[in-house]
């Protein structure tokens, strides 16, 4: 859905930037005559409105690019291009727009591309928003839940209340453990001896 929301903003941007360059020769009568399209009065206001569009076709180009405004600004300029959409038929319709020849063709088929990008922007946003914000929802779930389990999993063992094994060296290894031999006692001669030698 985001995809397909990046590639209306392009087209969109392209759209702005056309306008905006028509907006900006507003005095020259010629072009518009050529184009039979009404003519902005004074010209100036027109090439302030062409200059706010091409602003508006870069901002729609950034939001192609950048992910983190593509939801933003999709919503604010579909409503934008529905608003602008209702507006051109008004005046078409109601206002009595003084329109000639090819005119009557430009500017409906103007309002139906800005009203189509609008179906598509204003629902699209809406739905890549929630989608974004169940994902951000998860995300912290999951590292509150990593978070919790991990000073029972990996808690270090302090040196302070660690216990050697306590290791009784065997009998003459160590300082005070040695083991004194028994003496042996002075051989006397045996009876047996003694009677053989009867003049000692």
């Amino acid at each position: 859905m985001k995809v397909l929301l990046r590639a209306v903003l392009f087209l969109d941007a392209l759209l702005n930037l056309l306008l905006g360059a028509v907006l900006l020769l507003s005095p020259f009568t010629t072009f518009y005559s050529a184009l039979q399209l009404p003519q902005p009065q004074p010209p100036m206001y027109g090439q302030l409105l062409g200059v706010a569009l091409v602003g508006l076709a870069l901002l729609l180009w950034q939001a192609t690019v950048n992910g983190q405004l593509t939801v933003a600004v999709a919503r604010t300029v579909g409503q934008v291009n529905l608003a602008s959409a209702l507006l051109i038929v008004t005046w078409m319709l109601m206002l009595d727009l003084p329109v000639q020849g090819a005119g009557k063709i430009w500017l409906p088929v103007l309002a139906a591309v800005m009203a189509f990008f609008a179906a598509v922007q204003i629902p699209a946003a809406k739905r890549v928003r929630v989608r974004e914000r169940a994902q951000r929802e998860l995300q912290k779930e999951t590292q509150n839940k990593d978070a919790g389990a991990a000073p029972l999993a990996r808690r270090p063992q302090s040196p302070e209340y660690r216990r050697e094994p306590g290791v009784t060296p065997p009998p003459g290894y160590g300082p005070g453990t040695e083991v004194m031999p028994e003496p042996v006692p002075d051989e006397t001669p045996s009876a047996h001896h003694a009677r053989q030698n009867p003049n000692p």
